[in-house]
């Protein structure tokens, strides 16, 4: 299999998405780690099967819909909903994410589709990241991480300095840009779970944002420099907390999203986008949305 990925917009030829075959809802609130999981159990709002398989199902249609060719996860015995957070491509290299330990036996279900791939990267135990850290714009990769001192009590911090370190070592042609991220375990709207939940590109040069959710001024101004303040569609923390970032693009000109987000489709509709309208509120109890369900395997090569 060919894997080829330098850009969150252009293209989608193939990619690799969850399931939820053999999701179960936790016997205990201590099993769950991230804070919108947690209050919809404790809440009695927790997703059920049936409806999680029906959006999911919508996401695979919508996909091939668009010309786009659906991997999916082999099925083990975990819930496996989101596949983005299990690696990442960037070039022609397969990032094997190192996750947290609750998350390991996800990876069991990549078994199928590594065997196709060559050129694969496997990072040592201690160099956290997951795939929704990592978002790529053609020779620069904006990582998402956690440097705090309680860094090993926080649930929520998923990518180190570590992983950043050898990411870096190993992409040699590309521009590493960390970005600290704020996390809170019980708190979603003071919470930004991974880089895609506050920060994605969009269209050809723009960026949705949530700029309270970054914890480093200077990382923030610099993505908005990037991009440039009048292309960006800013958010607010409980528009982040709701998932307004976590869309998916197909294309420089198509995107899925969820119907409910109003103002965010207004705007896609006014810079020209085609919007993939899914209802995706029972998969959102999870604390993700299209991108923490879709691994883009392969998008045609961005040379701009």
């Amino acid at each position: 299999m060919n894997i080829q990925i330098n850009s969150e917009t252009s293209s989608l030829k193939e990619v690799l998405i969850g399931n939820s075959y053999n999701f179960k809802s936790p016997l205990n609130f201590r099993d769950l780690y991230d804070p919108t999981s947690l209050i919809n159990y404790l809440k009695g709002r927790y997703p059920i099967k049936f409806r999680l398989q029906n959006q999911l199902s919508k996401l695979k249609k919508t996909l091939i819909k668009n010309g786009v060719i659906v991997h999916e996860l082999d099925i083990v015995n975990t819930n496996q909903i989101f596949s983005r957070d299990l690696g990442f491509v960037i070039d022609d290299k397969f990032f094997l994410s190192s996750i947290i330990p609750d998350r390991e036996h996800e990876l069991k279900g990549l078994k199928s589709i590594l065997k196709n791939i060559n050129n694969i990267v496997r990072l040592p135990k201690s160099a956290h990241i997951e795939g929704g850290d990592v978002v790529v714009d053609k020779n620069h990769v904006f990582i998402g991480y956690y440097g705090k001192n309680d860094y090993k009590n926080q649930i929520t911090a998923r990518t180190n300095k570590k992983a950043i370190r050898i990411i870096r070592d190993k992409l040699k042609n590309k521009e590493i840009f960390p970005i600290e991220l704020i996390k809170s375990s019980t708190k979603p709207t003071i919470n930004a779970l991974h880089l895609d939940c506050c920060f994605q590109p969009v269209s050809k040069n723009k960026a949705v944002i949530c700029k309270e959710a970054f914890a480093n001024k200077i990382e923030l101004n610099f993505l908005i420099s990037y991009f440039g303040e009048q292309n960006i569609f800013e958010v607010t923390l409980k528009e982040m907390s709701r998932l307004y970032c976590n869309f998916f693009s197909i294309n420089e000109n198509t995107v899925i999203t969820d119907k409910r987000f109003t103002r965010l489709i207004r705007w896609f509709d006014e810079i020209g986008m085609k919007v993939e309208k899914i209802d995706f509120s029972e998969i959102s109890k999870l604390g993700g949305l299209f991108r923490c369900c879709t691994l883009p395997l392969k998008r045609e090569k961005n040379k701009k």
